[in-house]
């Protein structure tokens, strides 16, 4: 009885706070904190939220002491905490891991993992790398990449992007076996499946991860060559606002090429403003573009504008609304000038193609939910809504307004495409060794479209899926670290065309990973890793009901026994990191496909008509080598940084159907090389990126005209003064390189350009 008094008037306290990126002052979410007494046994564990928010309550008074663990983080230990019967705030700042396997993603198993950890080829490119180059849109982020192809018909106007020889080229995207994530969210056209990569402002991106191979078994139909995640940047716990503004100009050319007489210039300018405020944090960005192009028809303007809100609900339930919205009006992109009996003027487009024009404008909304309910279970699900409205305009010369327009008047063609989804998750720990996922993903695409003579009419398809994936630790050392793991994932697609038919497919997927936990230096942050997996594509609604090409100008004829085409992958790879400076990451695959979805000339001529078609066999496989070094040294007295970068991806795709008349697949260059070095000293930073691609073998619409090969070299510097304000500038094709990605489809000769950022 004498106690009791004592036990009711016992002080309690608490300690909370947030959890911080010191690089960049983001939030941190799902970091591990461990709170201790240290005078007691006492310990208690929980998560930071979606804030980066943590707390620990009702603390009797003492010494404790947190330790904060995260992957992609080091480890950081605060003690010296006294708990006195009050509130105690401390924020926690976590460093980056400066070891590039140490570095995470969630795209290859939709959990975290390290790249040491992860079972299959993954690139990743940070926002550094983008600051150090000169890249201006996001296609130009991913050409670097290695094992991605990027096919483009004007500055924006990216005509098929293409992992390990993955995509198809055909107008609008179609033919595209690469899923584009933004945040997770599925960011592809209702209409042909296809993503505008050009679309995605490059200053709100934190990295971007480039997953190569099979991944049906947890995407569906358009990861069949890869997925595409961009990850944007998280609010920062303070105020932070940033200025981008950039000016350049296109060299003039030789008189036999030269279009127009005036200098041809582009410029870009952007702003993005974050915070926290209470429960609330948020992020925006509007962004501007403007290029009058290099050649004729290749123009263009874009605005974008995207809201990024985190909202603390509850306690380890967060709520997460982005919004976004973009408007471009371009140049319609045709092949280069050839009149008959005359040589080809690459920068020039027939007469009757000028004034053509395409405006696209899209919105989005996505409303994430994520709720933490034990330190073993993670819910997440995400309501989604795609807009895509795209109009084009056809000048009354134009062939194709002389076809469909009546006499002397322009054609206008509308698409609009809207998509609904939601995709919902839940994550549990079986066990120490057991950590199972399993989902829905349930989609609705709406495509209207006019005139019907010319694209597909009013059309719908419905997709419902469910998957699970298991990763096991076969085998852990004495410490606790995983030697030998697996990860097993199946999923089921049930896709329905409205009026036409429906499809079922099955898409498993087995991986192991070995990472030998030895003192020897060969076999240290080194992991081996094997995959085999299946994977398919439902035929696009462009593809079923296409009828125009019209970019070029040919006629499709109307495939209704179009079939999903089927991939059998497999892969084995090695990676290792030699200290903190050297990566080295090697892998082979081998793709066969069943039906492959391809565009066949079934006229008599060049000009068609075209009808795509199922090829019943054909084979891409291929070799891969990257690597990076990076290291520093006193250079009188001051730090000197130096990086280099070296990837090498060997390509061989061939069509194995019996009726086939070529033995290549068309627009699968067999080599690409890209390199870059990266120095730094007295704040300047100079970088030189360079590419090669070799020839293309086989194209689909102009024979004999096959591109050639390329070598393309950028520079740029820049120096950073006062802390906050970065000044650079740059050329682009520094040798004035004269070369093609597509047959009759120039690419940009040298280019100058300048501009700044300010950090407030």
């Amino acid at each position: 009885m004498l106690l009791f008094p004592a036990a009711i008037f016992a002080q309690t306290g608490s300690v909370e706070g947030t959890v911080i990126d010191q690089r960049n002052d983001g939030v941190i979410n799902l970091a591990k904190i461990t709170l201790e007494n240290i005078s007691n046994d006492f310990q208690t564990k929980t998560q930071s939220d979606l804030l980066g928010k943590y707390k620990f309550e009702n603390l009797a008074e003492g010494n404790y002491q947190i330790t904060v663990t995260r992957l992609g983080y080091q480890k950081e230990i605060i003690s010296g905490i006294t708990v006195d019967g009050k509130k105690t705030e401390i924020n926690i700042f976590l460093s980056p891991v400066d070891i590039e396997i140490e570095k995470i993603n969630v795209t290859a198993t939709k959990t975290e993992l390290t790249l040491k950890q992860t079972p299959s080829s993954i690139s990743i490119v940070s926002s550094d790398e983008i600051q150090n180059k000169n890249l201006l849109t996001f296609d130009e982020v991913l050409s670097d990449v290695q094992g991605v192809t990027v096919f483009k018909t004007s500055g924006i106007n990216v005509q098929s992007l293409s992992i390990r020889g993955s995509s198809d080229v055909a107008g609008g995207g179609i033919g595209n076996r690469v899923l584009l994530l933004l945040d997770g969210r599925p960011s592809l056209t209702g209409d042909s499946k296809g993503a505008l990569w050009s679309l995605i402002p490059i200053s709100i991106i934190d990295r971007t991860e480039v997953v190569k191979g099979a991944f049906s078994s947890l995407y569906g139909s358009s990861a069949i060559g890869g997925v595409v995640n961009v990850i944007t940047k998280k609010p920062t716990y303070r105020s932070f606002t940033s200025l981008n503004l950039n000016y350049g100009f296109y060299e003039k050319l030789s008189d036999s090429l030269r279009f127009t007489d005036k200098l041809l210039q582009f410029k870009g300018a952007d702003i993005s403003h974050s915070n926290t405020y209470k429960k609330l944090a948020y992020l925006f960005n509007l962004s501007y573009k403007q290029n009058d192009g290099h050649a004729e028809q290749t123009d263009y303007e874009f605005y974008s504008g995207i809201a990024k809100l985190m909202y603390d609900v509850l306690r380890n339930r967060d709520l997460e609304v982005t919004l976004q919205y973009t408007k471009s009006n371009s140049a319609f992109p045709h092949y280069w000038r050839k009149d008959p009996g005359k040589i080809a003027e690459p920068f020039k487009t027939s007469p009757g193609y000028i004034g053509d024009r395409i405006k696209k404008e899209t919105q989005s909304v996505d409303v994430f939910y994520t709720a933490l309910p034990s330190a073993i279970t993670k819910y997440t699900s995400r309501f989604y809504f795609y807009k895509l409205n795209s109009l084009s305009y056809y000048n009354p010369n134009n062939f194709v307004a002389q076809q469909y327009a009546p006499q002397g008047e322009p054609l206008e063609t509308t698409i609009k495409s809207y998509n609904f989804g939601n995709i919902s998750q839940l994550d549990y720990e079986i066990s120490k060794r057991n950590y199972l996922i399993t989902g829905i993903d349930v989609q609705w695409n709406v495509v209207r479209s006019n005139p019907e003579s010319i694209l597909y009419g009013n059309q719908q398809l419905n997709n419902f899926a469910a998957f699970a994936q298991n990763q096991y630790k076969i085998v852990k050392d004495k410490a606790g670290n995983t030697i030998l793991s697996s990860t097993a994932g199946i999923r089921i697609d049930y896709n329905k065309f409205v009026g036409l038919g429906r499809f079922t497919q099955l898409s498993p997927k087995l991986a192991f990973l070995y990472a030998p936990n030895s003192g020897n230096i060969l076999l240290e942050n080194t992991s081996f890793r094997a995959l085999i997996g299946r994977a398919f594509r439902a035929p696009s609604i462009a593809e079923l009901y296409f009828k125009k090409e019209l970019f070029g100008g040919f006629d499709f004829i109307f495939n209704p026994n179009l079939k999903p085409e089927e991939m059998l992958s497999a892969e084995i790879g090695f990676r290792k990191q030699y200290e903190k400076r050297f990566t080295l990451d090697i892998s082979a695959y081998i793709n066969e496909y069943d039906n492959l979805i391809q565009y066949v000339n079934i006229g008599g001529n060049i000009n068609g008509p075209f009808q795509v078609q199922n090829i019943a066999k054909a084979q891409i496989k291929g070799i891969e080598f990257l690597i990076d070094y990076s290291s520093s040294l006193n250079l009188f007295k001051e730090p000197f940084g130096y990086a280099f970068s070296f990837n090498y991806s060997l390509i061989d795709a061939r069509d194995l159907s019996k009726t086939r008349k070529e033995d290549f697949l068309p627009y699968k260059p067999s080599d690409i090389i890209n390199f870059s070095a990266d120095l730094n000293y007295f704040g300047f930073n100079f970088n030189v990126n360079g590419k090669y691609v070799s020839k293309v073998d086989e194209v689909l619409f102009y024979k004999f005209e096959e591109p050639d090969e390329y070598f393309q070299l950028d520079m740029k510097l820049s120096k950073r003064i006062f802390g906050k304000v970065t000044l650079f500038a740059a050329v682009n094709n520094l040798t004035n390189s004269f070369y093609q990605e597509l047959e009759r489809t120039q690419a940009p000769n040298r280019s100058f350009n300048s501009g700044f950022r300010v950090e407030f």
